[in-house]
């Protein structure tokens, strides 16, 4: 896969260093061209960046999900007939992280869970978010739960209400917002939370529209135009204005750098003009006087 193969609409992030500091730049892939990744323009403090060495860049991909970190070559502005934007430039293959990070939907729903089996005693806590691979809740109640305790968590969710329960097994203790939080594991998802995440995906890429520089036009054309845009950008056309040259252009009196002697008539010239001074220097001494 190339820079050029990444989805529209796809998010990435930009790490780099600016005077000293390290900043993360936000942006959206357009579409792939010819000399790169067509993104949104990105300002810092009301100015185009520029980044002309090697910059740190992770792209989530938004057709398979996975995210990919490749260094830049250049990341330049430019100018199309549509506005302006950034081109991002990589000549490597960008390869996945080994880790694939399952998508993660926000719930933000009360819920109860039990440890280790004791239904007796169920304690509060709120849905924080559901993937494919686990679930993490915040807890509300002083509960003490560590790595490996079993959780069955129960919590109601969408139009119309449904119940839904998960076992999970407690892998990692976090905090979301200053509050103790627990991430958990799913061994054997069950249909019911399978089809509570098909449908929070299906709301995000339908609020996730793509870009669409031209409507009119269909998006291969629209790379061409930008394409030529920024080929003119780079290889502007030479210009049509007529330069004047003198008939003679090796005459000493075009040639300041060349020393040449006066002729007969600038020399009487000087000398004239050097004795009308002179009697004007008398006159005003005699004045004086």
């Amino acid at each position: 896969m190339t820079v050029q193969d990444i989805s529209n609409g796809s998010e990435i992030k930009i790490y780099a260093c600016v005077g000293g500091h390290n900043i993360v730049l936000m942006t959206e892939a357009i579409f792939g061209v010819a000399a790169g990744l067509l993104v949104k323009p990105m300002e810092y403090f009301g100015k185009y960046m520029q980044f002309l060495e090697p910059s740190s860049v992770q792209v989530r991909n938004k057709r398979d999900g996975r995210v990919y970190r490749f260094m830049s070559t250049t990341i330049t502005p430019v100018k199309t007939r549509y506005g302006n934007f950034h081109l991002i430039r990589c000549s490597s293959e960008l390869e996945p992280e080994n880790t694939r990070k399952a998508e993660r939907f926000n719930i933000e729903k009360l819920g109860v869970f039990s440890v280790n089996g004791n239904n007796t005693m169920l304690k509060n806590c709120i849905i924080h978010d559901v993937s494919l691979r686990g679930m993490s809740i915040i807890l509300v109640d002083d509960t003490k739960v560590k790595p490996g305790d079993r959780l069955d968590i129960r919590f109601v969710y969408g139009e119309p209400l449904h119940n839904y329960e998960v076992s999970t097994i407690a892998v990692r203790n976090f905090t979301v917002s200053d509050r103790p939080a627990i991430g958990c594991s799913i061994a054997n998802m069950n249909v019911d939370l399978v089809a509570l995440i098909t449908s929070k995906k299906s709301q995000r890429h339908m609020l996730e529209e793509e870009i669409n520089l031209n409507p009119e036009i269909s998006e291969q054309q629209q790379i061409l135009e930008v394409e030529e845009d920024i080929a003119k950008q780079n290889f502007p056309i030479p210009s049509k204005t007529i330069r004047v040259t003198p008939s003679n252009p090796l005459d000493p009196a075009v040639l300041e750098h060349v020393s040449r002697e006066k002729t007969i008539r600038e020399q009487k010239k000087e000398e004239r003009t050097q004795k009308e001074q002179e009697a004007i220097e008398r006159l005003l001494d005699i004045k004086d006087i």
